[in-house]
Formats: structure tokens, C-alpha cells, sequence
């Protein structure tokens, strides 16, 4: 029906469809697509105002690809109108749009899914009749990627074979023409995406940015407030336990710390940590430090079993601690102080102090964007002392970066 529609209108005007667009049929609107770089998604749509806010948003970059369809509030009866659903399950499957045809768009809506929020009609196009579109018009062809190690499911539409083969190299399942178009433009941007096995997700805290982080927390069931500090990098060589280290510090309006790190070529050391205050310094010493490796595999796990002593000496004694940290993939974060694609570790840990009978276990799960360093992390702990329990869970999150 759609290639009889087609070739009378064409043989009416006298002229092949690409050539005359869309006009006899509504309004012309021009779709474009962005590639999201925090998210490593793509997106399109046919509206101007949201196209001139995308483009004043730097996360968001043309890709170059553009085609030609109708205003869905004035699209003939010949042409099918596309609907836009945005897709807000829990992370990491967040920040994901559909577009379907009619049939699509009233399934959906019948299933009254939470996640799935309708966004209305984006625009018009002409079908493809089993996967062919009518002569004189241009395939829109699309193609999925499902959610996989932390990365957001995304649809993307492409306007040439070429982008289309290319997007399902990187892990777009194909899923054929969707639309019809009368004229449009292939995209010219090329994104290099993350391998499927590794990532950037290397050192685990950022030498360049200041961040302001703010922690909430409850113990036994009551809240115990809300405090914040400022995570910076001091790259200062100090000697620390006989050893040469950098500072990672976190400083609060009445305190300071810092982590003490030791660089190599491909990993790094977490040697202890070191307070700050007027009655002089107090050192933490790990033995063996954890050595952190500057390339994680998704997957990839560090175990580690350390002594913990301290200098001066406290009533606490020495103790022990061993555990797991693990790459479990990247996502999509939202903190106060922006969205990120982040590396997503889960850590285990026990700790003993035999001198006072303490056991304590935590559990603990954080987010890590390359060149920034944490922006969120949430847990729970559970301690033992001298014959009572107690248990807690706090919360981090990123409120600024600079």
C-alpha cells in the first residue's frame, strides 16, 4: 500500500519524492542525532527547542547525522507517526529512549510500566513494507545495544549501511529499516567505545580535581548527621614508613587526613594513612600494602590480607583485615555534582583487634570516574566489642567538582 501511495504522489508531481520532501504532508522538521559522552549513548529528536538546549549542553555532540520527517501534530494520515517513551529504570539501565510506531507506542502504554514515561509523538516518516522502502526515499536503519556490565541499553539509528555495520561491531544488534525518510545526512563523528573486557577504570583517584564529597550515615538505627569534606591530591614526595609516597587528603573545617600512595609502573600501593592534628601526627601502616593495578579487566578481583599498625600506639592494638575489591562494570551515576559514566566497585572487608575483642565486617560499594576519583559510594558495617553488636550504613556522595 505504502509503495502505491508512493508511486502515485511521485508520478502526480512529476518528480522523485527525495527531491520534492515531505512538504505536501505537514510541517518539515529536521531530526538530529547526539552522542552523549558521559553515558557513551546516542540519542535523537525532532524537536528545535530541545535541540537548541542539547547543543548548549556539553555532555551532548552532533554526530552529523540528520534526516527529514513531518511534525507528528501535523503529519497526514499517510504517513506514520514515530512516539518517544524515555526509558528511567534503576541504575545502571537509566537515561534510555524508545521510539516506535503506533502499535508500539499503545502496547506499551497498555502495560502501564512505571520506568517507561511517554514523551508524545516526535515526528512523521513513511514505513518500510518488508524492510524495503519505497523508491526515491531513505532507509533509517536501527540497531540495539542491551545493557551489559554497568553500560546503558541504547537504541541508535543510523542513515547509511556503512554507520549501521560500524555500530554493530561495537554492539549494536541489528534490527533492520524503521523508517523512510526523503533526504538525510550520514553521521561523520567517530567514537571510540570502550572494549567490552577492560576499561579505563586504572587509578582510583584523580591528581587534577578537587572534590567536595558529603556523608550521611546511621549507627544502631539512629542517623548520625550529615558532615562533608574536600578530596584533593598532593603529589609532594614525603617519606612515609620508609617509603616514598603521595598524598591523596581529605579535609574537613576542623580535621585532615590522608591516604599515603606509592606510584610504579603499572600499579600503585595503598602504604597507610596519616591524621593531621595539633598535638602532632598519627600514621596507619598496612603490611603488605594492597597493590591496585592501573588497568582492571571487568571481572577482575583483589584480594587482599594486610596487618594494621599504628604509630604512636593505640588502645586498640594492632589488628588484622582482609577482604575482596572487585570491577564489577561501568554505569551511569547521578550525584549532586553531575551525571558520570563511572567503575563500579564492590568491596568486602573484616577487620580484627584481638586486644580488645573487636570484629567488624563492611560491605561497601563505590563509584569511580576516571580523572575524578569517587563520586558516590554506600555500604553497611556491622562491629562486635566485647560482647555487644552494633550495625550502621552511610552514604557519600560528590556535591562538587572543581
Amino acid at each position: 500500500m505504502l509503495r502505491q501511495l508512493f508511486s502515485r504522489a511521485a508520478a502526480l508531481a512529476g518528480v522523485v519524492l527525495a527531491f520534492n520532501g515531505f512538504s505536501a504532508w505537514g510541517q518539515a522538521v529536521t531530526v538530529v542525532e547526539y552522542y552523549n559522552k558521559t553515558l557513551g549513548a546516542y540519542f535523537i529528536t525532532g524537536r528545535a527547542p530541545e535541540q537548541v538546549a542539547l547543543d548548549g549542553v556539553a555532555m551532548f555532540q552532533r554526530t552529523g547525522m540528520t534526516f527529514q520527517a513531518v511534525a507528528a501534530a501535523s503529519a497526514a494520515s499517510t504517513l506514520t507517526k514515530i512516539c518517544r517513551f524515555y526509558i528511567h529504570g534503576s541504575a545502571p539501565y537509566v537515561s534510555s529512549h524508545f521510539y516506535g510506531r503506533p502499535a508500539d507506542c499503545d502496547l506499551l502504554l497498555s502495560l502501564h510500566k512505571p520506568e517507561f514515561d511517554w514523551e508524545d509523538y516526535d515526528f512523521a516518516t513513511l514505513q518500510p513494507t518488508a524492510g524495503v522502502c519505497p523508491a526515491g526515499s531513505v532507509a533509517i536503519y536501527r540497531g540495539f545495544r542491551a545493557a551489559n556490565n554497568g553500560i546503558t541499553p541504547n537504541h541508535r539509528y543510523s542513515a547509511s549501511l556503512a554507520t549501521y555495520t560500524a555500530a554493530a561491531l561495537t554492539g549494536y544488534a541489528g534490527e533492520d529499516v524503521q523508517f523512510c525518510v526523503t533526504a538525510a545526512t550520514p553521521a561523520t563523528l567517530v567514537v571510540t567505545p570502550p572494549s567490552s573486557n577492560s576499561d579505563d577504570c586504572a587509578v582510583l583517584y584523580s591528581t587534577s580535581k578537587r572534590v567536595t564529597l558529603e556523608t550521611t550515615g546511621s549507627a544502631g538505627g539512629i542517623n548520625t548527621g550529615t558532615s562533608s569534606f574536600v578530596r584533593s591530591y598532593d603529589p609532594t614526595p614525603i617519606s612515609f614508613n620508609g617509603r616514598t609516597a603521595t598524598q591523596v587528603v581529605d579535609t574537613t573545617p576542623t580535621s585532615k587526613g590522608a591516604t599515603m600512595i606509592e606510584e610504579a609502573a603499572t600499579s600503585w600501593s595503598e602504604l597507610g594513612s596519616r591524621s593531621f592534628n595539633a598535638s602532632g601526627n598519627a600514621d596507619t601502616y598496612y603490611s603488605p600494602p594492597i597493590v591496585f593495578p592501573k588497568q582492571w579487566a571487568i571481572g577482575q578481583t583483589v584480594n587482599f590480607t594486610r596487618a594494621i599498625q599504628f604509630n604512636p600506639a593505640t588502645a586498640t592494638g594492632n589488628g588484622t583485615q582482609s577482604g575482596t575489591i572487585t570491577l564489577i562494570g561501568r554505569e551511569s551515576v547521578t550525584v549532586p555534582a553531575g551525571t558520570y559514566s563511572a567503575c563500579k566497585f564492590k568491596t568486602d572487608e573484616t577487620t580484627q583487634y584481638p586486644a580488645v575483642g573487636s570484629n567488624s565486617a563492611t560491605t561497601a560499594t563505590s563509584w569511580l570516574v576516571p580523572g575524578i576519583g569517587m563520586v558516590r559510594a554506600e555500604g553497611s558495617d556491622s562491629t562486635s566489642f566485647t560482647g555487644f553488636s552494633t550495625s550502621g550504613s552511610f552514604v557519600v556522595v560528590a556535591t562538587a567538582v572543581q
